[in-house]
């Protein structure tokens, strides 16, 4: 069995990762059809806010309900299939502010505490604006699809590396509002322990944007720390998870020396958070082209493009050996090959998931 089918045998969720432009996105979609293929029920999801997923299935749009493209997988397959197609596949890009508020919902059983914080014009800001909210709302996502226990294989695609170093911190980030010291910082001036100079500040501040704001601003603490302890207990439930043994991260990169830092990073921020890096996945190479050896009699302009995809395959090869050298220990990568056009139907995405087969190296 391939390196790739045991990862998404062992693994229940897959999170892979990457710069813009590298095709970690298409990928992501290439994993969940593999897994389909292999009889798994499989989903993927998207935080990509380029919408790249949707594309890639050649879709005009995917919404917050997961969307089952089996039937599509299965035309692709067409009559000749080597088998039935026993798996399933359904893509998904969730509504953050859907997912908020389901989040909020169950973290109370009284409904009066949810919608005092719905109804609350800080509430709009929070879930929109404060840092890593996104990124954990598509956690709680993946949580929330893990607990139902609908799907036995979950891909989860995420912003480029630098939104997903982010993301690997986004608990942590939005656990730090949550903080009890915060959140007592802001209901202790209606218990009137602040200082009166406290008191001249929040005033100035209230006169500045509009009326009412500190009064929103306090209830909307007040909401918040209700419900803090079943929030801090949800956190770490979701850390759990992602450094279980059910949880494995990839990393897509590009065939270029450039990568070695990023890839460095990436394993050591994944390490340091005690999740399990599964490999790289190095995309868009060329060396599976069969270049001949003595192309015979060709005009000049054909010579010349031999010529110069030769000099390429031994620039990229070049440049992968010293990813795999430089780099810190890599358990499994795989070699994907530039396709002649962009990925924008579930035919051309099915090419992608049986090239993870005949191109993967451990």
């Amino acid at each position: 069995m391939p390196v790739i089918d045991q990862i998404l045998e062992s693994r229940r969720i897959v999170i892979t990762c990457g710069t813009g432009g590298v095709g970690k996105t298409t990928l992501s979609a290439a994993l969940a059809m593999r897994a389909a293929l292999h009889g798994r029920k499989a989903v993927v999801i998207t935080i990509d806010p380029a919408k790249r997923l949707a594309h890639s299935l050649g879709l005009e749009s995917l919404g917050d309900e997961p969307l089952d493209l089996t039937p599509h997988l299965r035309e692709a397959l067409g009559a000749n299939a080597s088998q039935e197609l026993t798996g399933s596949l359904a893509a998904i890009m969730p509504d953050s502010r859907k997912t908020f508020e389901t989040f909020v919902r169950s973290l109370t059983s009284d409904p009066k505490t949810a919608e005092r914080v719905f109804q609350n014009p800080i509430f709009q800001i929070f879930s929109k604006e404060f840092s890593g909210t996104n990124e954990y709302m598509a956690l709680q996502r993946l949580y929330g699809l893990h607990a139902q226990g609908q799907y036995d294989c979950i891909i989860l695609d995420t912003p480029p590396s630098r939104d997903t170093l982010a993301f690997l911190d986004a608990p942590q980030l939005l656990a730090q509002f949550f903080d009890e010291r915060l959140i007592k910082w802001l209901v202790l001036p209606t218990n009137k322990l602040v200082s009166s100079g406290m008191r001249r500040a929040l005033g100035l501040l209230e006169s500045l944007t509009g009326a009412g704001f500190m009064t929103h601003l306090f209830d909307f603490a007040h909401a918040l720390f209700e419900v803090r302890a079943t929030f801090s207990s949800r956190l770490h439930e979701v850390l759990a998870l992602l450094q279980s043994d059910q949880a494995g991260f990839l990393l897509v990169a590009a065939p270029s020396p450039d990568s070695a830092p990023e890839i460095d990073h990436f394993i050591s921020s994944v390490t340091e958070h005690g999740f399990h890096f599964d490999g790289i996945a190095i995309n868009r190479t060329l060396g599976y082209l069969s270049l001949p050896d003595s192309p015979g009699a060709l005009d000049d302009k054909t010579r010349e493009a031999l010529n110069l995809l030769r000099a390429l395959q031994r620039r990229e090869e070049v440049a992968v050996k010293g990813l795999l050298s430089e780099t810190q220990a890599i358990p499994f990568h795989c070699l994907l090959p530039e396709l002649a056009r962009d990925v924008h139907s579930v035919e051309d995405l099915l090419h992608v998931a049986l090239a993870l087969d005949s191109h993967t190296r451990s």
